[in-house]
C-alpha cells in the first residue's frame, strides 16, 4: 500500500500539470495578436513540459512557431511546426492552414523555395475551406513575397492586390499601407515608375497621420529614389527631406546617401558633401558612397582626390567580393575545389581503384536483379498462360452446356405448341352435345410443360409452392397451363372437366393467391 501512494501522487501531479499547461496554451492563444511577446513568454515557461494529448502537442507547436515568427525570431528548422501539420486536417482547417503557412516560412528562412511553394499550396487548400479572410490575406502576402524574390514581379503584384482587397474590406490600415508600398516596389523593380509613384502616394496618404516613423520614412525615401531615377531632382529632394529621422543608422544613412546622389546629379557639390558626411557605418554601400565622392571631386576639378576615391571604390568592391565569396555556396565550392588539388596522386589512384570495385559490385548486383526479374516474369507469364487455358476450357464447356439448354428449351416449347394444336376446346355451354377428343393428360405432357415454364419463369412451380403452401399439384398445373397460353376451353379439355368447373377453379386460385378483384390472374403469374 505504501508503494502505491507515491505513484498515485505522481499521477495526480501529472494531471494537474497537464490542466495547467492547457490553461497556459489558451491564454497564449488569446494574446497572440495583441501581445505576441507575452504569448512567447508564457510558452517558453512550458516548452520543456510533456503533453499527454496529441492535440495539446500540436497546439503548442503551432502557437510557439507563431510566437517566434511574430517576435522576429527566425526559425529555419521545421521539426516543431511539422508536429502541427501532421496532426491538423480538414476538421480543423483554420489551424491546419496556419500550420502549413508557418512551415512555408521556415522553408523560406532556410532558402528552400520549392518547399515553401509546396507548403503555401497546402495552406491555401485548407484556407479555402474556411471563412477566415485574414488567414487568406497572410497566405497571399507570403505568395507575393515568394514571387518577388524569384523576380516574378507580375505574379507578386497579383497576390499583393488580392491581399490588399481583404485588408481594405477588414479596414486593416497598417497592412493596407504595407501592401500598397510593396505593389509600388514591384512596379519599381519592373521600372514602371508611373505606377510605382501611384502606389507609393496611396501608401503615403494612409501613413501620413500615423506615428510609425519607420514606415513613413521608407515611403518618402522610396519616392525620392524613384524621382531620382526619373531625373526629377526637385521632387526627389522634396520627398527625401520629408522623411523623418528614425535614429536607426541603416535607414537614416540611406536617406543621406540618396540626397547626396541627387545633389551630385544636380552638380551641387557643397550640398552633396554635407549629406554624405552625415553617413556612418558603411557596409554594403561602401563602393557607391566612394563613387559619389569621386564625382564630387571630379566636379570640383580635384583630380588627385578623385583618383584617391576611385582607388577606394576598387578596394571596396574587392572587399565586398571577398566577403560574399566567403559566405556564399559558390565561394565554399571554389575553396573546396582548390583544396582538393592538394591531394597526392597515390590517394587518387587508390580512390579510383575503390571506385572501380564499387562499380563492379553495383553492376554485379544489378545483373543479379535483372536475372531474378526475368525469371520471375517468365514464371508469371507461364502461370498466366496456364490460367488462360483453364478459363478457355471452362468457357467452351459453358458454351456447350448453354447450347444444350437452348436446344432443350426449343424442343420443350415446340412440344407445348404441338399439345396446344392437339387439344380441343371443351364446349362453353353445359348442355352442348359437341363431342371432344380424349384428354392428353399424360405424364410426358405434364412434365414437359412444367419444365418449359420453369425455364422461362425462373422455377415458377417451385416458387408458387413455397410462397403459397395451400396450392395443390392440380392448382399449380392449372397455373402453368394459364401461363403457357392455354385458354379456358383447352384447359377443360385437357383436364376432362366441365367448362364452368375451370371458372370455379380460377376463382379458388385467386383466393389462394390472395389477389384483389382488379388483378388479373395471368398478369400476376407473369410478374411473379
Amino acid at each position: 500500500m505504501k508503494k502505491l501512494i507515491p505513484a498515485f501522487i505522481l499521477i495526480a501531479l501529472s494531471i494537474a500539470a497537464c490542466t495547467n499547461n492547457n490553461a497556459v496554451l489558451e491564454r497564449a492563444d488569446k494574446m497572440m495578436e495583441s501581445k505576441p511577446d507575452s504569448a512567447l513568454y508564457l510558452l517558453e515557461k512550458i516548452k520543456s513540459h510533456s503533453f499527454f494529448k496529441s492535440s495539446d502537442k500540436a497546439l503548442f507547436a503551432l502557437l510557439y512557431s507563431q510566437a517566434l515568427d511574430k517576435n522576429g525570431i527566425i526559425i529555419e528548422s521545421d521539426s516543431l511546426i511539422s508536429i502541427a501539420t501532421n496532426y491538423y486536417d480538414e476538421k480543423e482547417a483554420t489551424r491546419a492552414a496556419f500550420s502549413w503557412l508557418y512551415l512555408a516560412r521556415c522553408a523560406n528562412n532556410r532558402g528552400d523555395a520549392a518547399a515553401q511553394a509546396s507548403a503555401l499550396l497546402k495552406a491555401q487548400d485548407f484556407a479555402d475551406k474556411t471563412e477566415n479572410l485574414k488567414l487568406n490575406s497572410l497566405i497571399y502576402v507570403d505568395k507575393a513575397s515568394m514571387y518577388k524574390n524569384q523576380q516574378n514581379f507580375d505574379s507578386s503584384i497579383i497576390y499583393y492586390k488580392k491581399a490588399l482587397k481583404i485588408f481594405q474590406k477588414s479596414k486593416d490600415k497598417s497592412n493596407c499601407i504595407l501592401d500598397l508600398f510593396y505593389i509600388g516596389y514591384n512596379f519599381q523593380l519592373k521600372e514602371n515608375f508611373d505606377s510605382t509613384i501611384y502606389y507609393y502616394l496611396n501608401a503615403e496618404k494612409l501613413a501620413r497621420n500615423t506615428t510609425d516613423k519607420l514606415t513613413l520614412s521608407t515611403i518618402y525615401r522610396c519616392l525620392g529614389s524613384v524621382y531620382l531615377l526619373k531625373h526629377e531632382y526637385t521632387k526627389s529632394i522634396n520627398y527625401l527631406t520629408k522623411a523623418p529621422n528614425t535614429n536607426i543608422a541603416v535607414y537614416d544613412n540611406n536617406k543621406w546617401y540618396i540626397l547626396g546622389r541627387v545633389y551630385v546629379k544636380m552638380g551641387i557639390s557643397d550640398s552633396a558633401r554635407f549629406y554624405l558626411n552625415k553617413i556612418t557605418g558603411l557596409v554594403e554601400i561602401d563602393a557607391d558612397y566612394y563613387q559619389q565622392w569621386q564625382k564630387i571631386y571630379e566636379l570640383e576639378g580635384n583630380t588627385k582626390k578623385a583618383l584617391y576615391f576611385a582607388n577606394k571604390i576598387n578596394v571596396a568592391n574587392d572587399s565586398l567580393y571577398k566577403r560574399k565569396l566567403d559566405i556564399s555556396f559558390a565561394g565554399l565550392e571554389k575553396k573546396y575545389k582548390f583544396q582538393s588539388l592538394q591531394i597526392n596522386n597515390q590517394k587518387l589512384i587508390i580512390k579510383n581503384k575503390q571506385n572501380g570495385i564499387i562499380i563492379f559490385i553495383v553492376l554485379f548486383i544489378l545483373s543479379l536483379l535483372v536475372i531474378i526479374v526475368l525469371f520471375w516474369r517468365n514464371r508469371v507469364k507461364n502461370h498466366q498462360l496456364k490460367m488462360q487455358q483453364q478459363l478457355l476450357t471452362k468457357e467452351i464447356e459453358n458454351v456447350n452446356l448453354l447450347e444444350l439448354q437452348v436446344n432443350m428449351q426449343n424442343i420443350l416449347l415446340s412440344n407445348v405448341e404441338q399439345y396446344k394444336k392437339q387439344s380441343i376446346k371443351r364446349p362453353d355451354k353445359p348442355d352442348s352435345t359437341k363431342p371432344g377428343i380424349s384428354p392428353i393428360l399424360n405424364s410426358t405432357f405434364h412434365d414437359e410443360l412444367i419444365a418449359t415454364m420453369d425455364i422461362q419463369y425462373n422455377n415458377i412451380s417451385k416458387r408458387l409452392k413455397e410462397k403459397f403452401p395451400d396450392l395443390t399439384e392440380r392448382d399449380i398445373f392449372i397455373n402453368i397451363l394459364l401461363l403457357a397460353g392455354f385458354d379456358t376451353g383447352m384447359i377443360a379439355g385437357i383436364l376432362d372437366i366441365k367448362y364452368d368447373s375451370i371458372k370455379t377453379h380460377r376463382t379458388r386460385l385467386r383466393k389462394k393467391l390472395e389477389l384483389d378483384n382488379s388483378e388479373k390472374l395471368i398478369d400476376f403469374l407473369r410478374q411473379f
